[in-house]
């Protein structure tokens, strides 16, 4: 059984870098072909642009770290601010291995470490993912008729097909047996767990208003290397969000490399030249990984201060 297990491991890790491999290289061949339409002459660095989009991306994972903090509450259990910026950093590169479980297994190796039993670590990181893409698709399909106008193609309104979904299962007693079977299945035990309602809506409030400001702050970034017009904020608030949303979805791919890029392009397209929406969405990929390794060094100095 556990031969199986490592070949359909393996299978499931080469295809993921098969499909990152084959979207990067279509990506690359449409920018090669449109390279003598790239307006050079139009991308300018304006640092404060970039100052704001980096703030941006501070104040969004600030409040994450406070919804953590509620996921856990609404399980009775309490953990410091300090503590969850060190708990959440600490896994970040396990994120661009595919799929989400070794994301998962590093964060609740660091909460066990903390007094946080995989019991509730693993329940929460199940809920935070949940609320995490519910967030983005709400605010995705809250700017769908600002896309749609400007030539987003009908099919991508199936990307909200998760939502509903995820929200009978968080916000129903469908939860309790959702929980108890996925203990079943990853955690060979049975859990009986109390999830408080109250907590989970602020949470989700966060969350929200998180993936708002990194919306936001991704027009402050393409803003910063290139004239993107200011009527045009919503819509690249939802561009943005629905491309990470994309990107979550498609497990095989380690991080949504790749995914994420070629969601950003095509949302992309119908407000800027797609040589741009190329540079803009490859230049995101770098802003992002290098804000999380940021945020996983100050989570480090916080660890060896406490």
């Amino acid at each position: 059984m556990g031969k199986v297990e490592n070949s359909l491991g393996l299978a499931g890790k080469l295809l993921g870098f098969l499909v990152v491999g084959a979207i990067i290289f279509f990506i690359a061949r449409a920018l090669a072909r449109s390279w003598n339409d790239i307006p050079f002459d139009q991308f300018r660095l304006k640092p404060f642009w970039l100052v704001i989009s980096y703030a941006g991306l501070v104040a969004s994972f600030a409040l994450t770290i406070r919804a953590w903090q509620e996921i856990l509450g609404s399980m009775g259990q309490v953990m410091g601010y300090r503590t969850a910026w060190w708990v959440i950093t600490g896994s970040y590169l396990a994120k661009y291995v595919p799929g989400h479980v070794w994301a998962v297994g590093g964060r609740m190796w660091l909460c066990k470490r903390q007094g946080v039993s995989e019991k509730f670590s693993g329940t929460g990181m199940l809920l935070e993912m949940m609320l995490l893409l519910l967030s983005s698709l709400m605010i995705f399909g809250a700017g769908l008729p600002l896309l749609s106008d400007r030539g987003t193609p009908e099919w991508v309104f199936l990307l909200l097909i998760p939502a509903p979904i995820i929200i009978v299962v968080l916000f129903t007693p469908l939860l309790q047996y959702t929980l108890r079977t996925l203990a079943r299945i990853v955690l060979k035990r049975e859990i009986s767990l109390e999830i408080k309602r109250e907590w989970m809506i602020r949470a989700l409030l966060l969350i929200v208003a998180s993936s708002a400001i990194q919306g936001l702050a991704f027009f402050a970034l393409a803003r910063s290397i290139f004239p993107v017009e200011a009527g045009i904020l919503p819509h690249l608030t939802a561009v943005y969000n629905g491309a990470w949303a994309a990107g979550f979805l498609s497990i095989i791919a380690p991080g949504g490399l790749g995914v994420r890029e070629g969601a950003l392009v095509l949302f992309l397209k119908p407000y800027l030249p797609l040589s741009v929406a190329i540079i803009i969405a490859a230049v995101a990929r770098f802003w992002i990984t290098i804000f999380e390794i940021a945020m996983a060094l100050v989570g480090l100095y916080i660890r060896k201060t406490r």
